[in-house]
């Protein structure tokens, strides 16, 4: 008996729930796009030196910078790492690469930045390749 109550509350509540729509601002244009970017940023090769690029005959887009600003100026955010904002520095690296058609890069520095809004910023510097 208690079994039979048991699965009739369930049914209950799975067809109860099953008119429940969500409603969100991501369409599956700009869900694409962020798919598609990270993807892409996946598919990037990277030299280890601009010599390394010249040699492989990757023509040279130009220079390319990205930045990462972790945390609102004030010191209350403390658990961001430099390595986790260089991370992100680096993946806004790659996306300047590939918004100027490029896909390889060069990564020539990473340096932690003072900026007054951040708690934490890192700002790295390379190279855009078109690699054929």
């Amino acid at each position: 008996m208690l079994r039979i109550f048991a699965v009739t509350c369930v049914l209950t509540a799975l067809t109860g729930c099953s008119g429940v729509t969500y409603h969100t601002n991501i369409n599956n244009d700009v869900l694409g796009d962020e798919i598609g970017t990270y993807v892409n940023k996946r598919d990037l090769h990277q030299f280890y030196s601009d010599q390394q690029a010249h040699e492989s005959g990757a023509s040279l887009l130009g220079r390319i910078e990205g930045e990462s600003c972790n945390g609102d100026g004030r010191g209350e955010n403390n658990n961001v790492s430099y390595n986790r904002a260089k991370s992100s520095a680096i993946d806004s690296l790659k996306a300047d690469a590939m918004r100027r058609g490029g896909n390889a890069f060069t990564i020539n520095s990473c340096r932690e930045t003072s900026q007054s809004y951040c708690d934490i910023s890192v700002t790295c510097t390379g190279q855009a390749y078109d690699l054929k």
